[in-house]
């Protein structure tokens, strides 16, 4: 998602692409309720115009690729979407509960093993506190974000069919940071969720915990007049939500930052970087740290970082705004 334009829609949430072992191409197109704003009668023009945009760019995207189409009445989004390529599928709690609030999570499981092919469902609980529900979106104290509730792409990721990397800050950073403290005791939970869990084939996971980026977060100061459009922009939001904040109150505004929304293509891998020049060498460690596992796991493949930070301000990362078409 992104304030800069009226059409809050990431790539990679269109029509989605299935190919079988015999080299047969699907389409599929869930159903869509912009990531469950719909429910929100104060922004009813904003969301009926946007759901016309939408609705044209899916219609580009099956008139581009003229494979069959299979339609889904349940609402789900490609970045809320991981698989291991072999019948296991990962899916977020919080996230399709809320974009599906009458529907079961058995009639759920039973439309993604149909619609997907998929043998197992495996039901993470949240996401990262980092990717919060919405536009300036509280998430603790006088901490905001902007996010989409917990798409698995930011948090849980598949590096092989039966290996799977996690978001996971350490206690020190924990500690120090109430946003990342949120964080962990998320990722305990999924971790243990994953550890017990097993693939289509009764096998358990590798899973292996990666860094969570050290970024700054940008704080300032709330003002609806402000020349800096972001400030402005952002300022408007939180004062609607939270009736409790006033002009003038300091505000902590946090990005999607992830090193697990990466991008993975034929040769490459592209991943995210944070440091830059000033910062302290811990951020450039990480970078590092989440580069070698990466490489690990893909050692055929060039793993190329890219500093994400304006992406991942604007709600989404690598994963999010791109969408791969297979061969």
């Amino acid at each position: 998602m992104t304030s800069s334009t009226e059409f809050s829609y990431a790539q990679r949430d269109g029509v989605l692409f299935l190919k079988n072992g015999i080299g047969e191409k699907k389409l599929v197109n869930f159903a869509w309720n912009m990531y469950g704003w719909y429910f929100d009668t104060t922004m009813k023009n904003y969301i009926d115009k946007d759901k016309v945009k939408r609705e044209q760019y899916t219609t580009v995207h099956l008139k581009a690729f003229p494979y069959p189409v299979i339609n889904s009445s349940m609402v789900n989004e490609g970045g809320a979407i991981e698989t291991n390529g072999k019948g296991t599928i990962l899916q977020v709690e919080s996230v399709n509960m809320q974009r599906n609030p009458t529907m079961s999570k058995e009639l759920q499981e039973a439309e993604l093993k149909n619609v997907l092919n998929a043998k197992k469902i495996i039901w993470l609980k949240e996401g990262a506190a980092e990717d919060p529900f919405g536009w300036g979106t509280l998430i603790t104290g006088n901490y905001f974000g902007m996010g989409v509730k917990g798409h698995v792409d930011q948090f849980c990721r598949f590096v092989n069919e039966n290996t799977i990397l996690i978001s996971f800050p350490d206690s020190v950073e924990a500690a120090h940071d109430p946003v990342k403290k949120i964080t962990l005791e998320r990722m305990k939970i999924n971790y243990e969720i994953l550890k017990n869990a097993v693939d289509q084939d009764g096998k358990p996971f590798t899973i292996v915990k990666m860094p969570v980026p050290d970024i700054d977060y940008m704080t300032f100061a709330l003002d609806t007049a402000s020349k800096n459009q972001e400030i402005k922009f952002l300022s408007g939001q939180i004062l609607f939500e939270q009736k409790h904040f006033s002009v003038g109150d300091t505000v902590h505004f946090v990005p999607s930052s992830s090193y697990l929304n990466f991008l993975i293509t034929n040769k490459t891998v592209f991943e995210a970087k944070y440091w830059t020049a000033g910062q302290p060498e811990s951020s450039k460690i990480k970078d590092e740290k989440a580069k070698q596992i990466l490489q690990k796991y893909f050692p055929e493949k060039r793993i190329y970082q890219i500093n994400t930070a304006e992406t991942n301000h604007n709600g989404g990362g690598l994963h999010c705004w791109s969408m791969q078409v297979p061969k």
